[in-house]
């Protein structure tokens, strides 16, 4: 998970614990995007992508 914040902020790159690869993706998205308010300040957050192997499979504006 990439979260891309407001110019002249750190873009924070997160990673699921391996022992989550067994879940659905959308299960680990959406456990990510419960933890995300309880590290960042949502307020310089313009948009969070989701990446799987490379790719782009989901995406909050």
């Amino acid at each position: 998970m990439v979260v891309l914040t407001k110019h002249g902020h750190e873009n924070p790159v997160f990673y699921s614990p391996i022992q989550e690869n067994a879940k659905p993706s959308i299960k680990i998205i959406e456990g990510m995007l419960k933890r995300i308010p309880k590290t960042l300040k949502m307020e310089l957050v313009n948009v969070i992508r989701f990446y799987e192997n490379g790719a782009l499979i989901y995406e909050v504006k």
